[in-house]
């Protein structure tokens, strides 16, 4: 598929592979995916991993990497490994030396809330090009006290260096959705899910490696994946775990990313399940289709702490897309109506009652047919709703609109 009008397009993102995370993943496959589709895809990043190149061209991709620190892990951060700040002497030069060379038509900003955010919206100044921004991750911290910083930090100053700068939000999810508007008011706001790649299903001999690298057997597994913090701290996964191990004595709790506390250690520790817990640590994103193929279903959802957390995020939606049962807490139509089906393509769940959540569960490990028929559900809802040629036409459809307004001399 080749577009009638291609594009050179910018993307900025703080975090861009080999640096795993949910924004990463989701901007080297947009670039990817737009390369494919005939449009010239520069995107400008840090240089973290001394492994890779200042420069490379990755899948039709121009990848710029900028000198940066890796700053230390925060406590107000929740423990991300990945924090960064491009503040370098030098770097100001080198964007502008990127847009003489390539003179993108639009600008993709990724996640509002790192340095590159000022990168993007100064190269949009200075430049004349319009500036469209996704927003991957509201800023709430599960500790109120640190809301006291994030909260202006977010709501006052980024609004006004960053938001009120831009031509376009593009919000994934009716919960990002929600968030731009009670943060930062009345903003030119586009509802624009994200885009899953459905991966071919991996090999026997790399699902055995995974099973003997951490000496699973046969055992049946629950898998969770995403980054382990206070906000998605898998706390009812672990409490629950007890019941369950009294039908289930070999069942095994598999939590796939970086782990950012130790509040779940500890409470495994404390409850007599540690055994039963294994914590992987960070994974290559290439690895988790073969940890999605030895799991009996996924369970990834955000502490109920946090209510405006109803959204399943990218790591349960590429989970569907493997066909696995996914148990979360998602409002059902936080990608609009009728995407997610409550018990048909995913299983969504309040934590209020754990024995019920227990029961569940235990339910859907002893019916291999139900967690199949759910599966294969579950995998044509991402086909329907999150393939890349739909989303990469919306996203087409958003830029042309932002750059047509430039050429007007509209904001």
């Amino acid at each position: 598929m080749t577009d009638l009008h291609p594009r050179t397009i910018c993307m900025f993102s703080n975090l861009y592979p080999p640096v795993y995370s949910g924004s990463s993943t989701q901007c080297s496959q947009l670039a990817r995916e737009l390369s494919r589709r005939g449009h010239k895809v520069i995107v400008i990043t840090t240089h973290l991993d001394r492994q890779t190149a200042p420069y490379e061209k990755n899948d039709g991709v121009h990848v710029y990497r900028l000198p940066a620190f890796h700053l230390p892990k925060m406590r107000v951060s929740l423990n991300f490994p990945w924090l960064n700040s491009t503040f370098v002497p030098g770097n100001a030069s080198r964007v502008k030396a990127i847009f003489d060379l390539h003179k993108p038509d639009v600008i993709h900003l990724h996640n509002h809330m790192f340095d590159l955010a000022f990168s993007a919206v100064r190269a949009a100044q200075q430049f004349n090009r319009p500036l469209v921004i996704t927003i991957h991750t509201l800023i709430k911290h599960p500790r109120p006290l640190y809301n006291w910083i994030l909260y202006p930090l977010d709501r006052w100053f980024l609004k006004r260096t960053v938001i009120e700068k831009a031509d376009l939000i593009l919000c994934p999810d009716s919960t990002i959705e929600g968030y731009v508007s009670d943060a930062f008011g009345y903003v030119d706001k586009l509802l624009l899910p994200y885009g899953i790649t459905q991966t071919p299903e991996p090999s026997e001999y790399k699902l055995e490696l995974i099973r003997k690298k951490f000496g699973l057997g046969n055992s049946p597994i629950i898998l969770s994946l995403g980054h382990l913090h206070e906000i998605r701290n898998r706390k009812e996964l672990i409490e629950i775990l007890p019941a369950l191990l009294t039908r289930y004595p070999d069942l095994k709790l598999l939590i796939v990313g970086d782990v950012g506390t130790d509040s779940a250690t500890l409470l495994a520790k404390r409850l007599g399940v540690s055994d039963s817990v294994i914590f992987t640590g960070s994974v290559p994103h290439s690895d988790v289709p073969s940890y999605l193929g030895i799991a009996d279903l996924e369970a990834h959802w955000f502490h109920e702490s946090n209510p405006q957390n109803k959204t399943l995020g990218i790591a349960a939606l590429e989970a569907m897309g493997a066909g696995k049962v996914v148990i979360g807490t998602a409002d059902e139509d936080v990608y609009g109506k009728g995407v997610l089906k409550n018990n048909e393509n995913v299983i969504l769940v309040r934590l209020t009652n754990l024995d019920k959540l227990a029961s569940r569960i235990s339910d859907l490990l002893d019916d291999n047919q139900k967690r199949a028929a759910i599966g294969a559900r579950a995998r044509n809802a991402i086909t329907d709703h999150f393939s890349w040629d739909s989303v990469c036409r919306q996203t087409l459809s958003a830029y042309e609109c932002v750059i047509e307004k430039k050429m007007k001399g509209h904001k």
